[in-house]
């Protein structure tokens, strides 16, 4: 399975273009490249979620990480998010830390 994901950092700025799903099949692979990005001024990191239409509780997981793990306390920003992609994250109350883009 392609891990339907493309990481690119411009800066102190992750951008992850995802594809349509985020799920146990994929997001522990983005969770383990994100961890090479620990400790590395990461300061913004943004989701490009145009294409997802699904996410599991582990990709729920891989964007806590990001927000948590990446230190420095970054930014998470999600691009293009449809609507019931963001009700889950209201649901979970991940709202407060993410912050929603249209482009």
């Amino acid at each position: 399975m392609d891990n339907q994901f493309v990481i690119n950092q411009e800066g102190n700025t992750l951008t992850i273009v995802l594809g349509d799903q985020l799920t146990t099949g994929n997001a522990p692979a983005l969770m383990e490249e994100l961890n090479g990005y620990k400790g590395k001024g990461i300061e913004k990191v943004v989701f490009d979620a145009t294409k997802l239409a699904y996410i599991a509780s582990s990709g729920i997981r891989t964007i806590i990480f990001a927000k948590q793990k990446l230190g420095g306390n970054p930014v998470i920003e999600f691009v293009n998010c449809a609507a019931d992609i963001r009700s889950v994250f209201e649901m979970t109350g991940l709202q407060n830390y993410i912050s929603f883009v249209s482009k």
